[in-house]
């Protein structure tokens, strides 16, 4: 009897210590996560658009951009002045150190509510040592009827949201 009591205890402890072993294994990736190890999370954006001839800066604006674990992100912005947009959907993937590249597409529409193209922005970013900034170098293209269009340069500098 006392034997059998002695097995049972030692399962026990034993699946204690390898659920124990197993959460820590688990919970290790969201720490690098949180530690900013990774582009992984909601930033605060500042966009300048700038002259793609002279790098100088024409305007700036407040924008939030969401990376999600697996490569998709999202993305929200007033947009440019004239034009009524929707929120901003794409893809990113990590280079080598800590150079990240990411694109994403929104839907553009007229005040009268028309169709006016999407837009697509690629951006190579650089993550800050601490991961909790980066900065990107951008270039914007409008897509009409079928058609490409290069229409901007510009930049962001972020900031992780917590």
């Amino acid at each position: 009897m006392k034997k059998q009591i002695f097995i049972v205890i030692g399962v026990a402890a034993l699946l204690v210590t390898a659920l124990a072993v197993t959460a820590q294994v688990l919970v290790s990736p969201q720490e690098n996560v949180r530690q900013g190890n990774s582009l992984v999370g909601s930033w605060d954006v500042v966009v300048t658009v700038r002259n793609c001839e002279t790098g100088g800066a024409i305007f700036s604006f407040p924008a939030m951009a969401t990376y999600n674990q697996g490569g998709t992100m999202d993305e929200s912005d007033l947009g440019a002045p004239g034009l009524t947009r929707l929120h901003g959907h794409g893809v990113w993937s990590r280079g080598r150190g800590r150079d990240y590249s990411a694109s994403f597409r929104w839907l553009n529409f007229n005040p009268d509510r028309s169709f006016a193209g999407t837009n697509v922005l690629r951006s190579a970013v650089r993550l800050s040592y601490d991961g909790n900034s980066y900065t990107s170098t951008d270039t914007t293209e409008l897509h009409i009827d079928g058609n490409i269009i290069p229409i901007a340069c510009g930049t962001q500098s972020a900031t992780r949201f917590e």
